[in-house]
């Protein structure tokens, strides 16, 4: 049902750029600011493991939820961008052909380093205080092979015009805006190491110094201790396989952690009803507003408590004591594993007899209990 692979970090960089991996819909946002970039950077410069990736192998039909390209992923970097269109009413780009593996655990770190050592864009990031910043990353030859050096302190965050200034932006202090630059200050643009512009680079920094010896040997060491180690680099990807059960998908969905926050069944929902383009997110705002009486004359907090789970939890059991009257089921259930098959067709059939249902209860507490708060 799982297996577990050593996977050269520039194939599964390649294959986000194509499309054969991408996101489900639940994921949320990639939140990385730029010292985390620089961070995860300077571990995969060093060899250093990062955690295995969690995958699921698409396609089981008993899994179905809606997914999304990687962040940064899309034209004009995509190797295959007609499969990518922009969505303008949603303000993001979608693909038109299915991924070969949705990613469940380490969106966080994939699309750092494809967005810092892979696209050719610059990265969308922020400071630590939250300002919006453009960025590109350079590795310091000097600085990366001198072991007093921090190497966090040696990969350079540079703005999206390649020059750091000062004296509000009237000095510029360090100018990285061509290639020769790049080989005077002895600064290695990350961004160009896993595609076809390396070489090129590494060809035209032997040029520029061709009468310097010593520089031409400490190129070459840190081509050997750094370039190399990047590029060789492995991740462990433990891959959930398409004939997964159901319910272990399910529960692998509802364990996977982003950012240190569990997924809730809502969210999993979600991305399930996503694949008929309904926006349950959207739809649940109506229904919270039914349910607690917002346009009511007598508008108390005694249904504030009831969330989103709560509310899908009721349409599910609902929806299994129709089927059990109807000789579909059994038994009544609303189990977790009961909301995480909710059908998207039941949820539409039942869903008002259930918004129904809650404002009978409101108006018993309030008309005829006395229950306002």
């Amino acid at each position: 049902m799982a297996k577990s692979n050593d996977t050269d970090l520039k194939d599964i960089l390649d294959d986000i750029a194509c499309g054969k991996i991408q996101l489900p819909e639940f994921q949320r946002s990639w939140t990385w600011d730029d010292n985390r970039i620089r961070g995860i950077v300077a571990s995969v410069s060093l060899g250093y493991p990062m955690g295995a990736i969690m995958a699921l192998e698409y396609g089981n039909p008993d899994i179905v939820i809606k997914y999304r390209p990687i962040e940064g992923s899309t034209p004009p970097i995509s190797k295959n961008a007609s499969a990518f269109s922009y969505k303008p009413e949603k303000k993001c780009w979608e693909s038109s052909l299915p991924p070969d593996f949705l990613i469940l655990d380490g969106q966080q770190r994939l699309t750092s380093i494809f967005q810092a050592m892979y696209s050719q864009n610059f990265v969308s990031t922020k400071t630590e205080t939250g300002k919006e910043i453009n960025r590109f990353y350079y590795l310091s030859i000097e600085k990366c092979l001198d072991p007093n050096e921090d190497r966090l302190d040696a990969i350079l965050s540079i703005p999206s015009d390649r020059k750091i200034k000062e004296n509000f932006d009237r000095n510029v202090i360090l100018d990285l805006s061509d290639r020769s630059k790049e080989f005077e200050y002895k600064q290695f643009p990350l961004n160009i190491i896993y595609g076809k512009d390396l070489m090129s680079w590494i060809m035209g920094y032997w040029s520029f110094y061709k009468n310097d010896d010593a520089a031409i040997e400490q190129f070459n060491k840190f081509k050997e201790e750094v370039l190399d180690v990047i590029t060789s680099y492995k991740l462990p990807v433990i891959t959930l396989e398409k004939k997964t059960p159901r319910e272990a998908g399910c529960k692998v969905f509802e364990n996977v952690n982003t950012g240190g926050v569990p997924l809730t069944v809502f969210e999993l929902v979600t991305a399930s009803f996503a694949t008929q383009d309904f926006d349950l997110r959207e739809d649940w705002k109506t229904c919270k507003s039914m349910i607690r009486g917002d346009r009511e004359s007598l508008r108390t907090d005694v249904f504030d408590g009831i969330d989103e789970t709560i509310f899908l939890t009721t349409v599910a059991l609902y929806t299994s004591y129709q089927d059990k009257k109807s000789g579909k089921s059994g038994s009544v259930s609303c189990k977790k594993r009961d909301v995480l098959a909710l059908k998207f067709e039941s949820y539409q059939q039942y869903k008002n007899d259930v918004l129904c249902g809650f404002k009978l209860a409101r108006k018993f507490l309030l008309q005829y209990q006395c229950v306002f708060r």
